[in-house]
């Protein structure tokens, strides 16, 4: 057998061996034994294979299938600038915590910074965004470079994993290469060595009583006004742990649309909206607040947890210290268990006008916010609105960043079953929406059959993925409706300060970006059953219509100012 047949059956297998399930493979030719081994697996069902033309679309793919299913999911593309366009996708699963294990095929050492066709320096190619880098090549200086391979290999898949570490986080593998890249005749690529397979998993997180941590800030007792903000969280048990402890304590939860904790009786919905009212805020800054995970989308919340006077922050996965206004006295490991009536550090009596004060002023926002969107014209948060109230506890809620999830959080109502919400929140970027959304579908699909995906985008961040629509004909179509809202540029803009009457005259071109498509050709192109909604009656007709495969929404809906204006009344009409 010839060693790159080889080193590319000892990678692979050993991501067998350790559980790996599903890989995303951008072909190549530098990349070729991988490929055919990925494939003999694929063909004994040993591995779920997924093909994409495009290694940025490929990166997202299993990113958006690790973030659902929480296991490492393996990328694989050639050499040269294939391995550029997984940055993005490296830097959003580094800054999200996930188990994505980047395997770049390279050329052996010895046609490297010679000027050999398709080579660059790719050797560490990502820094700081990857825990773990190894360039994995044979010399034959080893005594048994087989067991070298299996050994290095082992270490990528357990530090992505988050063995001995605080949690999981991108690797790359490098593997040289060298040629005859194809099998020697007669090699068998069908056997596939699956003699050991186990599933590793990171050790669980410490959970302390509430009470012993507030006794660390130098507090007699659990003080009863008290804030939970419940920031992007990786599985519903963070979600649910947050709830029980608010609930135990009286407490309010605040929750980005990622937080997925407004299922308990004291969420707060649409707070973003709630807390422009500087009266209501300022008279109730929390004397604690718990924050958890990484949150940031709403200025007016911000403000919140810079008022309060102790703030404890829990840290849930990705690279970061999730403590942007640096108030945070201590990181927590986990989330904190309820009080467990400790007689040295005790619980103060609840605060029950507090807590109601937090519900009766949420509950008018809402109104407000309903009534706004009824009267108004078609805009990005009646499009947010209507997809909240037809998806079903079974289904995936998957939004973009920018407007997209600011609309989403206000239009956002508790429900006790409410679908799961998750986004790109690692580094909130417009990259790979369209492509994380269909890795996110086919991992959802397979752990709940019979619910479907609904991914909210904006027309930008629609036409910066399109490219993730290009699955070959081959590849499986997920239960997936993706919704367009289309404003023909970039809506966020208009609320932020470059927003304003000043710079007008150069506020479209270089912020607004129209770019005066018609999506629905766009769409249409790619081979996907598409179809244009003009208001939201419209779009719950198209939401409410029985869908198997991959479906596109194009809600067209008002000019970005008049959204604008909408956004403003809403947050001066307390």
């Amino acid at each position: 057998m010839n060693e790159s047949t080889a080193i590319a059956g000892v990678v692979i297998d050993r991501l067998l061996a350790h559980g790996v399930t599903d890989v995303v493979l951008a072909p190549g030719s530098r990349s070729t034994p991988l490929a055919l081994r990925l494939a003999a697996a694929e063909r004994v069902g040993a591995i779920r294979l997924h093909v994409r033309i495009d290694e940025r679309s490929a990166a997202f793919l299993a990113v958006g299938i690790a973030k659902v299913s929480g296991q490492p999911v393996a990328v694989v593309c050639t050499s040269g600038t294939a391995v550029a366009n997984l940055a993005p996708a490296v830097v959003e699963a580094a800054y999200s915590g996930l188990p994505l294990i980047v395997i770049t095929a390279d050329r052996p050492p010895e046609l490297r910074g010679v000027g050999a066709n398709q080579t660059i320096d790719q050797v560490g190619f990502f820094g700081q965004q990857v825990r773990t880098a190894v360039d994995l090549f044979a010399l034959g200086q080893d005594a048994d470079p087989e067991s070298t391979w299996r050994k290095v290999t082992d270490r990528v898949v357990r530090d992505a994993i988050g063995i001995g570490h605080p949690g999981p986080a991108p690797v790359q593998l490098n593997v040289g290469l060298r040629e005859p890249l194809v099998p020697d005749p007669g090699v068998d690529q069908i056997s596939i060595d699956s003699a050991e397979t186990s599933e590793l998993q990171a050790p669980g997180v410490l959970r302390e009583p509430i009470n012993f941590a507030v006794g660390d800030l130098g507090l007699a007792e659990v003080p009863a006004r008290g804030v939970v903000l419940v920031g992007d969280v990786p599985n519903p048990q963070i979600a649910q742990q947050a709830m029980e402890l608010a609930d135990a304590c009286g407490w309010p939860v605040i929750s980005e649309p990622s937080g997925n904790a407004l299922a308990g009786a004291t969420g707060i919905p649409a707070a973003s909206v709630l807390l422009a009212d500087e009266e209501f805020r300022t008279s109730h800054a929390p004397d604690f607040l718990l924050s958890i995970g990484r949150f940031g989308i709403s200025r007016p919340i911000m403000r919140l947890v810079a008022s309060a006077n102790h703030h404890l922050a829990v840290a849930v996965g990705g690279k970061d210290r999730p403590d942007p206004l640096r108030t945070a006295a201590a990181i927590l490991p986990g989330v904190p268990r309820p009080p467990d009536g400790d007689p040295v550090i005790g619980t103060a009596s609840r605060d029950d006008q507090w807590l109601r004060d937090w519900l009766i002023k949420s509950a008018a926002t809402q109104e407000r916010i309903a009534a706004a969107i009824a009267t108004g014209p078609f805009s990005g948060l009646a499009v947010t609105s209507t997809c909240w109230a037809a998806t079903e506890s079974d289904d995936l809620l998957f939004a973009a960043a920018s407007r997209t999830v600011r609309n989403l959080e206000a239009t956002m109502t508790s429900r006790h079953f409410p679908p799961w919400v998750l986004g790109n929140r690692g580094t909130s970027g417009i990259d790979g929406l369209i492509s994380t959304a269909w890795g996110a579908a086919l991992a959802h699909q397979r752990r709940s059959p019979d619910g479907r995906t609904v991914a909210i985008l904006g027309d930008l961040a629609f036409l910066h993925d399109h490219n993730g629509l290009l699955a070959p004909a081959a590849e499986e179509r997920p239960n997936l409706t993706i919704v367009v809202a289309d404003n023909n540029g970039g809506g966020i803009f208009s609320s932020l300060e470059q927003g304003d009457s000043a710079f007008a005259s150069d506020f479209e071109r270089v912020f607004g970006t129209p770019h005066d498509l018609d999506l629905e050709e766009i769409a249409r192109a790619t081979g996907i059953s598409t179809t244009v909604v003009q208001d939201a009656q419209e779009l719950t007709a198209a939401l409410d219509e029985p869908s198997v495969g991959v479906d596109i929404i194009i809600a067209n809906t008002v000019a970005r100012d008049d959204e604008q204006a909408q956004w403003a009344a809403l947050l001066r009409g307390h």
